[in-house]
């Protein structure tokens, strides 16, 4: 990416790279004043929504101790009233009479006076294992308060919110045999009824003692913008309440915060343009008369280009462009007389390769010797020094190529025919040779010398007993996805894999495997080579992969046991 960069601006004309980089430099304060006093207005915003949110917490708060204390103190009115607790605890004997009068003058008036003091009561039930089961049906047994799921077996006084139901659950006074409580249902928004209409720039909810959430914010009348901007809270708090230990928890959002501090930035943006333009007027001036002698200096230098090279270029300034004008002048001066040089020297070339040519008589001096060597014993019926001599020529006349350093897979194959006829000569044929070659890829070009040294190397190191028998090479050439493939496979004694790494790095001769390995990647490419594989007592397999045709694809290498 940053060698992206560098190339583009490398392209831009001078006078634009002066005004890109004056506008940079100007730019990058005139940003940093609008960033700090973007966030500095921003944080006296943030402090100013953390004082009202605090207010607003101590004041709902306060506001909810009251109602819940109101509550505990109905509760407490109840419980200590002595007539009320003795209906709990009174022993009727099966007298419905008195436990009649009782709950007429007692109990019944008492709870409408309760309720008549407070609308927001829904309904009082009583959980007994006393006598009074079935008398009302407020009357329950203490086995279904102890099937609540938020019932856990305390005592006491509970503040109890399930769901959207709320509950204040007091003890009542009990005999020793029997358990009492009073279950007061109270309308859930006379107590977070308030926690609904909060500030748009604040987010609410209530935990318990054991910080379960019983209360969150209303959000259905939310939309879906609005509520992802909920989410971002910068700032929490939270109070306790001293009537029950709820907490609340207050999320102070930065939503409006963020637009007061994005208006004192589009003022310093207005600012920041206007400055950018005053700029850029100035620079493009300076600009402009700064750039007028490179573009003349370039004129001349366009004139050299097109091979005018009597240009006079030079100058009397002694700032940087007058020392790089009169470098240039040197320099063209300098070129002038490196022709003159080149012009010689191309001349000394000629001759050398003229001298080339003649060498090049010294190979048909060879053919023509061996030639009267197999005319000679052909003579003398020496058939087998005739074929000799025939093979030897016929090696030698492919070996040379001609100077080139291509063939074709066809007279590759015939070289490695001309080599292996001697050397099954020269061994008492003591292995056999096999060809493979699709003829269908005889003409296909093909780097010079690829094969003679891997089926050297064969020879020389595969059949190293000399009495054995059952020796054999395969040259295999095939036509396969990737391009042409040729392998050369033997059954002798094979190779470890360090042998292996061996013969492709150390230095085996001026035409040893490893060269042939070399010339295949520098000729085809890094992802071309010889791929060998061979274990020990298995024979080995050398092959290549060489591309059918230009672009050349990635060369492949196997070995087989």
């Amino acid at each position: 990416m940053i060698g992206w960069i560098k190339s583009r601006f490398n392209d831009i004309r001078f006078r634009n790279k002066l005004l890109l980089s004056h506008l940079v430099i100007a730019l990058i304060p005139i940003l940093l004043l609008g960033l700090l006093s973007f966030i500095q207005s921003y944080r006296i915003q943030m402090r100013e929504l953390r004082s009202e949110a605090e207010a607003s917490m101590e004041q709902v708060a306060s506001i909810m101790d009251y109602k819940i204390n109101r509550y505990n103190t109905l509760s407490e009115f109840m419980v200590l009233n002595r007539d009320f607790s003795q209906i709990f605890t009174k022993n009727y004997d099966e007298n419905y009479y008195q436990m009649y009068l009782d709950f007429r003058d007692i109990m019944e008036p008492l709870i409408s006076n309760i309720k008549l003091m407070d609308d927001d009561i829904e309904g009082i039930t009583f959980y007994t294992s006393g006598e009074l089961l079935g008398i009302r049906n407020n009357i329950l047994p203490i086995g279904e308060l102890r099937s609540k799921a938020w019932y856990d077996g305390f005592r006491g006084r509970r503040w109890i919110v399930e769901g959207e139901k709320l509950y204040l659950v007091q003890e009542l006074i009990s005999n020793p045999k029997d358990s009492n409580f009073m279950v007061i249902s109270i309308q859930h928004d006379s107590i977070f009824g308030d926690l609904d209409n909060l500030s748009e720039h604040v987010s609410v909810h209530m935990e318990d003692q054991e910080q379960h959430i019983i209360f969150q914010e209303n959000r259905k009348q939310i939309g879906a913008v609005d509520l992802e901007k909920r989410e971002r809270t910068d700032l929490s708090l939270n109070r306790s309440l001293a009537s029950n230990g709820w907490t609340i928890y207050y999320n102070l959002l930065n939503t409006n915060a963020y637009a007061n501090a994005m208006s004192i930035f589009q003022i310093t943006l207005f600012v920041i343009i206007l400055s950018l333009i005053i700029t850029f007027l100035l620079i493009y001036i300076i600009s402009t008369n700064f750039t007028r002698r490179i573009l003349r200096l370039k004129t001349k230098v366009d004139k050299v280009e097109r091979n005018n090279l009597d240009v006079i270029i030079q100058s009397s300034s002694r700032d940087e462009f007058g020392e790089l004008t009169n470098g240039i002048g040197k320099m063209l001066r300098r070129i002038n007389s490196l022709i003159s040089q080149v012009y010689r020297a191309e001349i000394a070339k000629k001759e050398s390769e003229y001298n080339r040519l003649i060498s090049q008589i010294n190979p048909h001096f060879l053919y023509n010797t061996l030639s009267f060597i197999r005319w000679r014993a052909e003579k003398k019926a020496d058939i087998e020094t005739s074929y000799m001599v025939s093979a030897l020529a016929r090696f030698y006349r492919t070996t040379l190529n001609q100077g080139r350093h291509m063939t074709t897979i066809e007279a590759e194959i015939q070289h490695i025919k001309a080599y292996l006829d001697l050397q099954l000569i020269m061994n008492d044929g003591l292995f056999d040779v096999d060809y493979d070659v699709d003829e269908a890829v005889q003409l296909e070009p093909i780097i010079h010398f690829v094969l003679q040294p891997i089926v050297e190397n064969a020879i020389k190191h595969g059949f190293v007993e000399a009495e054995a028998k059952g020796y054999g090479i395969q040259i295999t050439v095939r036509r396969v996805s990737e391009g042409i493939r040729l392998a050369v496979t033997d059954n002798g004694v094979g190779m470890t894999s360090q042998q292996i790494t061996q013969l492709l790095t150390s230095e085996n001769g001026g035409c040893g495997v490893r060269n042939v390995n070399d010339r295949l990647k520098l000729y085809y490419g890094k992802d071309y080579g010889l791929v060998i594989r061979s274990e020990p007592g298995c024979g080995t397999e050398v092959s290549m992969v060489i591309p059918a045709s230009p672009p050349y694809a990635a060369g492949i290498l196997q070995i087989k046991c």
